[in-house]
C-alpha cells in the first residue's frame, strides 16, 4: 500500500497558501501578539512535516509514525493554530470577501453549535476512540485515502475542542475558564487510556502490511501506544498550565475593575 503523491501536493498546496494568507495579512496581526503569531506559524510547519514528504509514507505501514502523526495533528497542532487566532485575524482581513465570509460561517447556527465546550469534547472522543478501536482504525492503516481521511479528522477534531477552551479567538458562547481547565483534565484520562490499551493489548488491531510478521506487528503497536501515553500526558499539561494561567489572569482583571468600582473614602 502506498500513499498517493496527489496527497502531497494538496496538503503542500493548502499549508502554503494558508501560510502565505496568514502573513500578508499584515494589519489585521497588529493586534495578535507575536508569540501567538509565532504559534500560529509553528503549527504550520509541523503540519507540513506530518503531512508532506516521508513521514505519511511511512505512517502507512508503521503504526507508531501514525501515532506521532495523531499526537502531533490532534493534540500539538490543534491548539498551537487555535493560539495563532486566525479567526480574528481573518475578521480583520484587508479582503472584504474573506472578512464577509468568515462572519457568515460564525453567524451559522450550525457552525456555532459545533464550538460549545461540551459539543466539541465529545468530537474530540469520536474521533480519538473511533479512529483506534473501530473498523475506521483498520481501514486507515490499509487504505491510504481513509488514512488520510483520518488525518484530515484529527486536525478538525482538535481545533473543534480547543478553540472553546483557549484564548485567541471570539467566542461563540462563554465558557468559564474553571471549565476549561476541568475540559483539559477530563481529556487526559481517555488520550492515557487509548494508549494504556494500545501498549498493554496482547492483540494486534490492524491489519499488517505484507512480510511484517505478529510479533512486529504488535512490538509496533506497543510503541504506538507508549508514545501515546507519555507525550500525550506531556503536552496535555502544558495546555492546562496555559488555561490556569488565562484563569489567573481574568481573575486578576476582575479584581482590578471590583477595586476601580469601590468608592474612595
Amino acid at each position: 500500500m502506498g500513499l498517493s503523491p496527489l496527497w502531497d501536493a494538496f496538503f503542500a498546496l493548502l499549508l502554503i497558501g494558508t501560510g502565505y494568507w496568514y502573513l500578508s495579512e499584515k494589519v489585521a496581526r497588529q493586534g495578535i501578539s507575536i508569540l501567538r503569531q509565532i504559534c500560529f506559524i509553528t503549527g504550520l510547519l509541523l503540519t507540513f512535516v506530518l503531512l508532506v514528504g516521508p513521514v505519511p509514507h511511512y505512517a502507512v505501514r508503521i503504526f507508531w509514525v501514525h501515532m506521532i502523526q495523531h499526537i502531533g495533528l490532534m493534540m500539538l497542532i490543534s491548539p498551537l493554530l487555535v493560539l495563532g487566532a486566525p479567526v480574528t485575524v481573518a475578521l480583520a482581513s484587508k479582503s472584504s470577501k474573506v472578512a464577509g465570509f468568515v462572519r457568515k460561517v460564525c453567524r451559522n447556527g450550525a457552525i456555532r453549535t459545533l464550538f460549545k465546550p461540551q459539543i466539541g469534547f465529545a468530537i474530540f472522543l469520536v474521533v480519538l476512540i473511533g479512529t483506534h478501536f473501530s473498523p475506521l482504525a483498520n481501514l486507515g492503516m490499509t487504505n491510504p485515502n481513509a488514512h488520510c481521511f483520518e488525518l484530515m479528522l484529527f486536525l478538525l477534531g482538535g481545533f473543534i475542542y480547543y478553540y472553546p477552551v483557549m484564548e485567541g479567538n471570539p467566542h461563540p458562547f462563554f465558557v468559564p475558564y474553571s471549565l476549561r481547565v476541568i475540559s483539559l483534565f477530563a481529556m487526559m484520562l481517555p488520550e492515557t487510556m487509548v494508549g494504556f490499551f494500545l501498549y498493554s493489548g496482547n492483540r494486534v488491531l490492524h491489519s499488517l502490511p505484507a512480510h511484517t510478521t505478529m510479533k512486529m506487528g504488535l512490538a509496533d503497536q506497543h510503541q504506538g501506544g507508549a508514545i501515546m501515553w507519555a507525550m500525550g500526558m506531556l503536552i496535555d499539561t502544558i495546555w492546562i498550565v496555559l488555561a490556569a494561567k488565562d484563569w489567573f489572569a481574568h481573575e486578576q482583571q476582575l479584581a482590578e475593575e471590583e477595586d476601580e468600582l469601590q468608592p474612595e473614602p
